[in-house]
Parts: C-alpha cells; sequence; structure tokens
C-alpha cells in the first residue's frame, strides 16, 4: 500500500486530526498532493492530510497531460471505467489504512469522491464510526459501493459533508446527480465555481472549500 503525508504537512505535530484524500482516476497521491497543496497550506495549522493510491493502472486522466508528464503511475480506483462495485482490493486498501490512522474526514476528487460518497454510505447503512465529514470535489455519480443492496444503496447520506461543483465541468451534471439524490436535504452544502474538471486557482474561491472544511470540523465535535 503506497500512501503518503501532505506535502504542507512535513512538520506539522502528528497530534492534529487527519483527512484521507483519494485522488481522481487517472493520477495518483503525489499529482493530488500537488493539486492539493492550496488547500493544505491554508488547513496545515488544523490537519494532517494523508493521500492513497488507488490499486488499478490505467491511462492518464482529463487534464492531466501535459503538466503531469512522466508522473505516472497512472491509478484509478476500479478495474475499469464502467465498474460501478468497489473492488476488493480497493476496500482492503481503505480498511488497512482506517487501522492505521483514525480519520476525521475524507476528500476526494472525481472518482476519489465517488468512492468517498460510497464510503460514507457503507459507514452509515452498517452503523460504524469513522468519518466524520465528507468533502466531495468534482465528484460523479452514484458513490461506489459494495455488498449492499438495493434498498441500502437508495438510503440517503447523512454525514454532513461539501460537495464542490465546476461550473464549466463536463462531468458537472453528474455532480449534480449525486448531490440532489444521495444526500440527506440539509446534511450538505453545495459550492459551485467557475472552473471546469479542476480544482480553483483563485484565492477566493479555494478559500470557500477551505471555511466549509473548517466549518464541518467545527460541527461535528472540533477539539479543543
Amino acid at each position: 500500500m503506497v500512501q503518503q503525508p501532505g506535502f504542507a504537512n512535513t512538520n506539522t505535530p502528528t497530534a492534529l486530526p487527519t483527512i484521507l484524500c483519494l485522488h481522481g482516476a487517472g493520477t495518483n497521491s503525489a499529482i493530488f498532493n500537488i493539486q492539493t497543496i492550496r488547500l493544505q497550506r491554508a488547513l496545515s495549522s488544523k490537519f494532517n492530510f494523508i493521500f492513497l493510491d488507488a490499486p488499478f493502472p490505467g491511462p492518464p486522466g482529463p487534464g492531466v497531460l501535459p503538466v503531469f508528464e512522466n508522473c505516472g503511475p497512472y491509478l484509478r480506483w476500479t478495474r475499469s471505467p464502467a465498474d460501478g462495485n468497489l473492488s476488493e482490493e480497493t476496500k482492503s486498501l481503505i480498511t488497512t489504512v482506517c487501522k492505521e490512522t483514525e480519520f476525521v474526514g475524507v476528500l476526494g476528487f472525481s472518482q476519489g469522491a465517488k468512492l468517498a460518497a460510497g464510503l460514507l454510505l457503507e459507514q452509515q447503512v452498517r452503523g460504524r464510526k469513522g468519518f466524520r465529514f465528507g468533502v466531495l470535489l468534482m465528484g460523479i455519480s452514484p458513490p461506489l459501493v459494495s455488498g449492499l443492496s438495493d434498498e441500502q444503496r437508495a438510503t440517503k447520506i447523512a454525514v454532513p459533508s461539501v460537495v464542490v461543483l465546476g461550473k464549466e465541468d463536463p462531468w458537472r451534471d453528474e455532480g449534480r446527480r449525486l448531490y440532489d439524490e444521495f444526500w440527506e436535504k440539509g446534511k450538505a452544502n453545495l459550492l459551485e465555481l467557475e472552473v471546469g474538471h479542476r480544482l480553483p486557482d483563485l484565492e477566493a474561491e479555494n478559500k470557500m472549500i477551505v471555511d466549509e472544511i473548517l466549518r464541518l470540523y467545527r460541527e461535528t465535535g472540533e477539539r479543543t
């Protein structure tokens, strides 16, 4: 299992609460670490970040090249793009890292947000303790789960979360469906930013995400 700490957390005390970070399809933990550096810097006094590599190789994702050329291997969370179920390999990775580290939240981008939604859903329907909040960036629908009945899959997620969409994202409708159909009303805030399928560059838009993460942590039991 390949995991790495956030680049902004090099000198941060390990006693800080930790957020699990799940990259999109066709990238990897190192690329996502770079992509989220603005968020990490703004939150480095509050959180540690752990980035996990997906188990399956695949082609580079949208927008990855040429910026991240020669930064492979490029990885994804499912065996194939059309696979809608959580694989045993991915499940094993998540189970192992969650045994090693207690996470307060999960943050995912694109397919990583799809996985994050699935983790929150499974945690809820199985009555397990775990992530207190979710941060879903440019996510796609439906949540990635395994071993759930149709009735369980239709459960509305009640874990407090923020769903971030890009107004210019070609997959915006899938992200909106994730928010509209899979979250209990009032349990997730929706942020729509003037970007495509990527994280924002503007400081003001990054601050909106940072403020939501801090709010979620505060409202779900911030340690004092």
